[in-house]
């Protein structure tokens, strides 16, 4: 996602997502693009069920931004170290990872920017990515 215009947000001037975070148009090719690279389900599972916890977490207020948002931020750490040993996750995923996290300033980034955008990138991915594989 590097559009010129970008301006490192998940959401437009009135509060709306950006559709381009979820749309066939942008997404699609994206999810086909990193399962080319070799990107697969139980990959991507793996870090999604990561995002699900803190969401969940939020959700039932066991915990709060301060305490989560460093579980967001430590996505790219696991990104890095997937990605460094042997290629276990393609650089695209990790840039996926990366330019997400560091899109996540609040709560409702992470909630109604962050996770929408990985939803889309699920479901469009399980069109393409390889089931049952290890990375």
């Amino acid at each position: 996602m590097s559009d010129a215009d970008d301006d490192g947000s998940f959401f437009e001037q009135s509060g709306g997502l950006k559709v381009r975070f979820v749309d066939r148009e942008h997404m699609e090719p994206q999810a086909e693009a990193m399962a080319r690279d070799g990107l697969n389900m139980n990959q991507l599972n793996r870090f999604f069920r990561h995002c699900r916890r803190i969401e969940f977490r939020l959700r039932r207020k066991e915990t709060g931004w301060d305490q989560e948002k460093s579980e967001v931020d430590l996505l790219s750490a696991h990104a890095a170290d997937a990605y460094g040993k042997g290629e276990k996750i393609p650089a695209s995923f990790k840039r996926f990872i990366d330019d997400n996290v560091k899109r996540t300033r609040t709560e409702g980034d992470f909630a109604k920017g962050f996770m929408k955008h990985f939803e889309a990138l699920m479901g469009f991915a399980s069109l393409y990515a390889k089931k049952g594989q290890r990375g």
